[in-house]
Order: structure tokens, then sequence, then C-alpha cells
């Protein structure tokens, strides 16, 4: 029995090791993805108004923490107009080393009429020993189906460009055209390379101190 404990705890930790050691997770590890919750209720334990937001908490801490999705909570339900999320999953096909993500992206223009919209995604694909970047376009949906390869484990990391074009009038002058640009990191993990968030100009506007926040596990 106890060279059977012995041989099973040997096996596991080989397993972890192998596991790290791929073209997958190697430099899966430069950012924690968190969430965390602020409150905005005067009375303590009420719990009906607040936002919960996605970190990414680098593991070089001469970086800064950046936001990423953003729920908020009004008289305990989730407010969309002040909300920026994504609601994923994952799973196996029939094909081998591919999966399908699907995802659906929900903001404060879920809901409100626009003139049109579109979406750039970049992800990744994890061969044996190498990787690649993939590109998909949409329009005029808010839910994509991303068909990728891993070879390793079904990590999904990517980062999405949502382009918004609303008319607008302007003190009943002529119709104006509006556009708006979201951009979402997206991933089914825990942890993260920094390719994403770091190429990403967008996340200059995303620093944030973790002062005043609780950290949460989710």
């Amino acid at each position: 029995m106890k060279y059977l404990l012995l041989f099973f705890m040997t096996t596991l930790v080989m397993s972890c090791k192998k596991e790290k050691d791929t073209i997958a997770e190697m430099n899966a590890d430069d950012y924690t993805v968190e969430w965390s919750k602020i409150d905005y209720d005067s009375i303590k334990g009420s719990d009906k108004n607040y936002e919960l937001i996605e970190l990414f908490i680098p593991k070089d801490k001469s970086k800064d923490t950046l936001r990423n999705q953003v729920k908020f909570y009004s008289d305990g339900k989730l407010n969309e107009a002040y909300s920026q999320y994504y609601d994923l999953e994952v799973e196996a096909t029939d094909k081998k080393h591919t999966y399908l993500a699907k995802i659906k992206l929900h903001s404060e223009y879920s809901n409100l009429p626009i003139r049109g919209r579109y979406a750039d995604f970049f992800f990744h694909n994890f061969y044996k020993d190498s990787t690649s970047l993939e590109t998909k376009n949409f329009d005029n949906v808010d839910e994509f189906e991303i068909e990728f390869i891993n070879f390793h484990n079904d990590r999904f990391a990517g980062v999405v460009t949502e382009y918004f074009v609303r008319d607008t009038i302007i003190n009943n002058m002529n119709d104006k055209v509006n556009m708006r640009t979201i951009e979402t990191v997206i991933t089914n993990k825990k942890n993260m390379a920094g390719l994403f968030i770091e190429n990403g100009s967008f996340f200059n506007e995303r620093k944030i101190s973790l002062k005043g926040y609780k950290r949460l596990t989710q």
C-alpha cells in the first residue's frame, strides 16, 4: 500500500510538471486573473449595491494591475447599462486537439438600437511545440463560436475588439454617426500570458489600484 501511494504521488507530480512545461502553459503565469468587489451600500452587510471587477494582477510587481470585466449590481440586480462582461463555455469536439469556445458578450450596447456592429477576434492556437495567432471577423452578432487547437489542454486565450455604430442627433441638427470601441480579453483559466494584455493600448486606460477592493475567490 505504501509503495502504491508513493507511485501515485510520483505520477501526479510528473503529470503536473509535464503540464506546466507545455507550450500552452510555459508563459501563462504573467498575470493572475482574480475578481474583486467594491461595496456601495451605506449599510454594512446590505450587499445590494456593489461592483465586481475582473483584475489582471501581474507577477512582475513593477507592472500595473489592470481591469477587464465589470459587473455592476443595483438593488441586488445586475445592471447591464453599467456592465461589460462575457459568458464562456469551452468544450471538446470530435476532432483531435480541437475545441469549441462559445462566447456571448454583454455591454451597455446589448439592448440599445444600433446601426451596426462588427468584431475582430484574435486568439491563440497551441500546437505541440509552437503557437499561432488566428483572426476571425464577425458582423452584427454578440455571440461567437471559435474553433481552436490546443495539443495540451483546453486553455483558450484571446482578445475581441467590438465596434458599434450608432445614429446620434445633436441639438436637433442633422444625424451624426457615433462609433464606440470596446476591447475585452477572454480566457477560461485563472492565469494568463501577457501577450493580449500588454500589447493592447486600450489597457493604458484600465490601470487600477486595489485600494478599497475586496479580493474574491471565484
